[in-house]
């Protein structure tokens, strides 16, 4: 395990945790297991997540890059446990990202062969605010996250002996495997490709050793590579091939964002949520560290992060708050930085031996524990001081401000219950008009909990246009309600006002044709 040892003074073992590394990983692993699983949504949860469960239940597998064709194929493995379909994918998330907790201790313990350290990067990342919050819902990217450590622990193990090629050749199965989960996975592989070239220059010229990568590659991907092919023989390969790539996120990265700086900034504020004060200076330290003393895994973290940043910060605002979800793999390098930082940390203290006692376990102490209290307190004084860092949409049963930035689901039912009380409300035979966000959860109640059959759901997406033809087809027949009119312009708000009263019946708005008003005959 010791990847770079050379490069590092060894700890005394009285400075370090007691035991075997391995019984210390499992107890670091078993942490965030209990931690996940205690805060685990109980139900379904809005937009993403009760689409998944849609997905599996219909094995729902596509190729574009909003497909996550892997995850699918295990949720549908986990929906046969004996819970809810719902529960069964968010403890399918909590079990990925436990994963991927375990695997930055090992990469931290590789590079430091310091316990201590491991497990400060480690639970870092465990208690980080959007790992967190994604561990404890349906969501691809504490899978991702998985996948990225694993080919970073490959790609170290590989570094001890380059002639050995199985574990690169291990590296480009698990990144085939990850690309079948989340297409982000490419950009990690610029950052990897570029370690993998200045740990062994001469591998260029290893046509055998290149071919079985590219093999390894290609075995990892295979469930991905089935699917394009079979849609390639219904649809022309230039559509495929568009779709596959993002479509219309191509454009927005190649186009210049003026707001390049701006989106920086919120990175880096993003960045202190996840790992404030002592977590955030670490993180850098660690950074520092490693350049000074072993820049070709400095360069590897490094470019991990960068890649990642550059490409999202070209999307920029328009792709939504939510953008920060794919930042997720960035913060798994940067809580591996953050166990280099502590273990340097250490090294320094222990030049100082009156403040090492005291220091360090403050520090660790701070990295782990004051993320916990920020993400419990930030809710209630934003509120307080009547601030809205979110400035998202207000859906019935759900506290913004406690939703996003407490990633604890413990005992939230909210999309549940709205979905519920909508279907109560509904009349018989009627029309629901949802976008994405309640559209999910309404389908995810009737097609998988079997509520209200005889409701129609239309899903409007974009502007709406297909709001003044669900009228037209139904307005007299069928009562309409609106699932909700917080985004005016994908319900056309104003075009409906004209005609219609739009009248609030429980979390529904009934579209009521308006009274022709009565003319006396001359």
């Amino acid at each position: 395990m010791n990847y770079c040892r050379e490069n590092y003074r060894s700890r005394p073992v009285s400075r370090d945790l007691p035991g075997n590394y391995l019984h210390v990983g499992l107890l670091a692993l078993f942490f965030s297991i209990a931690l996940y699983l205690f805060t685990l949504a109980p139900t379904v949860i809005w937009g993403d997540s009760a689409n998944f469960a849609l997905k599996v239940k219909s094995l729902d597998m596509g190729y574009s890059a909003d497909s996550h064709p892997l995850f699918i194929v295990l949720g549908k493995a986990f929906s046969c446990l004996p819970f809810e379909p719902a529960y069964s994918l968010n403890l399918l998330s909590a079990l990925t990202a436990s994963a991927t907790v375990f695997l930055v201790y090992l990469i931290v313990f590789g590079i430091t062969q310091s316990k201590i350290s491991a497990v400060v990067g480690a639970l870092a990342l465990c208690v980080s605010h959007a790992f967190w919050l994604h561990a404890v819902m349906a969501e691809v990217y504490g899978l991702n996250a998985a996948f990225v450590a694993a080919v970073v622990l490959c790609l170290l193990k590989w570094r001890k002996n380059p002639d050995r090629h199985a574990p690169l050749y291990a590296a480009a199965l698990l990144s085939g495997l990850g690309l079948t989960n989340h297409r982000i996975i490419l950009v990690d592989l610029i950052g990897m490709t570029v370690f993998v070239l200045v740990t062994d220059p001469k591998i260029i010229r290893k046509g055998r050793a290149l071919l079985s990568v590219f093999f390894s590659f290609l075995a990892g991907s295979l469930l991905l590579v089935f699917i394009i092919v079979q849609n390639m023989l219904n649809r022309p390969l230039t559509v495929v091939a568009d779709t596959f790539s993002a479509e219309g996120y191509k454009e927005a990265v190649v186009k210049y964002s003026p707001k390049v700086l701006e989106e920086m900034g919120i990175y880096f504020s993003y960045l202190f949520y996840q790992f404030p004060l002592a977590g955030f200076a670490l993180g850098f330290a660690g950074a520092v560290a490693l350049f000074r003393k072993d820049i070709k895994l400095a360069l590897l973290f490094s470019l991990l992060i960068i890649m990642n940043g550059l490409l999202l910060f070209k999307l920029g605002p328009s792709y939504g708050h939510s953008k920060y979800t794919f930042y997720i793999s960035a913060y798994m390098v940067f809580s591996i930085l953050i166990g280099c930082g502590f273990f340097s940390l250490q090294n320094y203290l222990e030049q100082r031996r009156g403040f090492a006692g005291k220091l360090s376990p403050a520090a660790a102490f701070s990295v782990i524990f004051l993320p916990v209290l920020l993400y419990n307190v930030t809710p209630t004084l934003t509120k307080k001081l009547n601030i809205d860092l979110l400035n998202a949409r207000q859906v019935p049963y759900r506290d913004n401000e406690k939703y996003f930035l407490n990633p604890s689901k413990r005992g939230y039912d909210g999309a549940e219950r709205y979905a519920r009380e909508a279907f109560e409300t509904a009349s018989a035979g009627s029309v629901i008009i949802a976008d994405y966000t309640p559209y999910t959860v309404l389908r995810y109640l009737q097609d998988i909990k079997g509520v209200r059959s005889d409701v129609l759901l239309v899903r409007i997406m974009g502007h709406g246009g297909i709001v003044p033809k669900i009228l037209s087809e139904h307005s007299g027949k069928r009562d309409i309600y609106l699932a909700d009119i917080g985004i005016p312009r994908s319900y056309r708000v104003r075009y409906l006002q004209k005609k219609y009263d739009i009248v609030r019946q429980g979390v529904l708005h009934k579209v009521v044709p308006k009274e022709t008003p009565a003319y006396p005959a001359n």
